[in-house]
């Protein structure tokens, strides 16, 4: 069985009123048909402890080097 090896992407997001604004839906439309895969994400408090900013990370498989 070959070893996948795996890219990394890290995104962060504003977030208002612990939520989402649909204005990234182009963003992440976009690293969907790039094949990243979301794996993770994450609430970051800043020094206030408000949930201003959503961490995302994506992976995908790396391309084959050719080698």
């Amino acid at each position: 069985m070959a070893h996948i090896l795996w890219e990394s992407k890290i995104l962060n997001i504003r977030s208002e009123n612990y939520q989402l604004d649909p204005v990234y839906e182009p963003q992440l439309n976009s690293l969907g048909a790039e094949r990243w895969a979301l794996v993770g994400m994450t609430a970051i408090n800043f020094k206030t402890g408000a949930t201003d900013h959503i961490g995302m990370v994506f992976k995908r498989p790396r391309e084959a080097s050719g080698s």
